[in-house]
């Protein structure tokens, strides 16, 4: 039976936990709460550009089907102790994303993604610093990379893996095709009597780098949402616990420290007794 000394001790360190993840916890809420609102606000804006991309014939792209490079883009978190967000991800990412692809090109966007490449051997050609609040000039930053390391590069298959954000207690983990070149027959497309000015060409070249900013920011602001979400339920969870290990605790110190006053009365008076 643990002394009152080492009772003492783990309500100390309850205490602290409680306090840690209190403060983690309240940290996480307002990141995700910020991320939420951002991906909500956004995300009618992104479908407007994929619209109106659409009427310059780029409504799709080159999906790679038949690729000779394959690109994976990991986005990840920068801090643990958000529960298995991060474990779902790389098992995903190496038990069903990577799969039985030969030489694969990664590129890692967050703290973790790259630590966890580096641990397994797997080679990065480049990783992005990722804030925990993505901002667009980081999606930006991205694509500007991808077109130029992968635009004239042949057949070039670019695939996102990130858990993606449904609501705070659901996210999974995704492959998605990021096509960095517009489909083939764009030129073949229907205008269907739209005004491009100066020139369609140009429009359309600068739709289609909207539409991949959009998308690229979109799927940013959906990974860092899940990992903030993750967070709040990891420290709640966290921080539940220590209160009611706290509580435990101190039912048990009051106990012992009952059990020896009534000893030491006893004591008192047993050598009262006995000096009468």
């Amino acid at each position: 039976m643990p002394s009152l000394g080492e009772l003492k001790k783990r309500l100390k360190s309850a205490r602290t936990i409680e306090q840690l993840s209190g403060a983690m916890r309240s940290a996480a809420t307002a990141k995700y709460l910020r991320l939420s609102s951002v991906l909500t606000a956004f995300t009618p804006y992104a479908e407007a550009v994929r619209e109106m991309s659409g009427f310059a014939g780029l409504s799709g792209g080159d999906t790679g089907a038949h690729a000779e490079k394959h690109v994976f883009i990991l986005l990840s978190g920068n801090h643990g102790l958000c529960g298995g967000y991060h474990q779902e991800l790389f098992n995903f990412f190496t038990g069903t994303a990577l799969g039985f692809v030969r030489d694969p090109v990664i590129i890692t966007c967050g703290k973790k993604a790259y630590d966890f490449c580096v641990s397994r051997g797997l080679p990065v050609l480049r990783s992005f610093e990722m804030p925990d609040v993505p901002a667009c000039g980081d999606a930006r930053a991205i694509v500007s990379f991808l077109k130029e390391s992968f635009t004239e590069s042949g057949c070039v298959k670019i695939s996102v893996v990130y858990q993606k954000f449904f609501n705070m207690l659901k996210s999974r983990p995704v492959s998605e095709v990021f096509p960095i070149k517009p489909a083939e027959d764009t030129e073949k497309a229907d205008p269907d009597g739209v005004l491009f000015i100066p020139d369609r060409p140009t429009a359309a070249d600068e739709l289609y780098s909207l539409s991949l900013n959009a998308d690229m920011y979109k799927k940013l602001l959906s990974a860092a949402s899940a990992a903030q979400a993750a967070t709040v339920v990891a420290m709640r969870s966290a921080y539940d616990n220590a209160k009611s290990s706290i509580s435990g605790l101190e039912s048990r110190i009051n106990r012992l420290r009952q059990a020896a006053v009534t000893a030491s009365v006893l004591e008192t008076s047993v050598g009262i007794k006995e000096q009468l």
